[in-house]
């Protein structure tokens, strides 16, 4: 039997600091894949220069804390919005008034992430049910 050496190398120094500022991991979670599935985690976990543990570790923990919907589909809604608003205004041919412009975007400010909330959920049962 022969042993093969590991494209990957880590010297001493690099597995200490590695694992320095942290207490020890001692619990470990496991899914099955297929292989295109596993090729591709692969594939992500090297074009971000890591080992497939140590990047599907930092993917899930990041996944686990968000604690809503993305905040670039936020800012999004709330763009889209203001503009449906005033278009709307303007297509009713009437002038757009500090005042009213200010009551706009405070009323888009309240409520976009509800709505981007409502819309992340509607489109994750679209895809559930496109899946079936």
């Amino acid at each position: 039997m022969s042993l093969t050496a590991s494209p990957v190398s880590f010297d001493l120094s690099t597995r200490l600091r590695r694992s320095r500022g942290r207490s020890g991991r001692v619990f470990s979670i496991n899914s099955k894949l297929t292989e295109p599935e596993l090729r591709l985690l692969e594939n992500a976990a090297a074009n971000n220069g890591k080992a497939v543990s140590e990047w599907a570790r930092e993917v899930l923990i990041e996944a686990a804390q968000r604690a809503g919907p993305d905040v670039i589909l936020v800012e999004l809604v709330a763009t889209r919005m203001l503009l449906v608003n005033m278009l709307k205004m303007i297509g009713q041919t009437r002038a757009l008034p500090e005042a009213e412009y200010t009551k706009i975007h405070a009323e888009v400010q309240k409520v976009k992430r509800r709505i981007a909330r409502e819309l992340a959920e509607q489109t994750q049962r679209l895809n559930t049910t496109k899946e079936r």
